[in-house]
């Protein structure tokens, strides 16, 4: 006759708490507060998160929609799990310094400086810095409401516009739009984005911050 052995097995679980409020040392936060900018919205492609990044740019400039919610997201959103626009930031920048040099030198000179009556000294002015600087482009972001959302993190959000860190990351998303566009419609058209939709309120910012400096 066979013995037949009965094992009592027991089944272990765990509870595991996860937390959605303040970060609390060694709680486990919730996925959905993981993911939530200073104001409270949730990281997901959806029309409300990237409204106005589409409203500004039109059908003429218009990015694929995934690619609208990476320019809006910065690289310190949720440790960079999600797609964020340093690379595009980058690329849109040197685009933004390059028109706006061709932009102040564009003007004829007959000084002796001039190089084919362009005068590069202005290069160096004051004016000519502020166009293409991060806090022009930020400054300009928060005056046509293209950063009402972004996804981003800051131990200072509740602060001011600068010194919080909104400044920066508005500059930078505003540069990333410019290269999601040269990305998505070439270096021309980039161009001509500048030139329509940002360079006259870039230069009454520029002469702005000057003058009060």
């Amino acid at each position: 006759m066979m013995n037949i052995r009965t094992l009592n097995t027991r089944v272990l679980t765990r509870s595991l708490y996860l937390h959605k409020g303040p970060r609390v040392e060694g709680l486990k936060r919730h996925p959905e507060a993981a993911f939530v900018n200073p104001q409270g919205v949730q990281y997901e492609l959806n029309e409300s998160n990237i409204s106005k990044i589409k409203a500004f740019l039109g059908k003429k400039y218009a990015i694929p929609d995934e690619t609208a919610l990476q320019v809006i997201t910065h690289k310190s959103f949720g440790n960079g799990i999600k797609p964020y626009n340093e690379k595009l930031t980058a690329m849109g920048s040197k685009l933004v310094s390059l028109f706006f040099a061709k932009h102040v030198t564009n003007n004829n000179c007959n000084k002796p400086q001039a190089i084919e009556g362009k005068n590069l000294d202005v290069l160096g002015t004051p004016v000519s810095k502020e166009l293409s600087s991060l806090r022009t482009a930020g400054t300009f972001a928060k005056l046509n409401n293209i950063n009402d959302i972004m996804f981003w993190q800051s131990s200072k959000s509740t602060l001011g516009f600068e010194s919080s860190g909104e400044m920066k990351v508005s500059g930078q998303m505003l540069y990333g739009l410019v290269g999601a566009v040269n990305f998505y419609h070439g270096k021309e058209k980039a161009e001509e984005f500048i030139s329509e939709k940002l360079a006259a309120g870039f230069e009454k910012i520029a002469l702005n911050h000057v003058s009060n400096k």
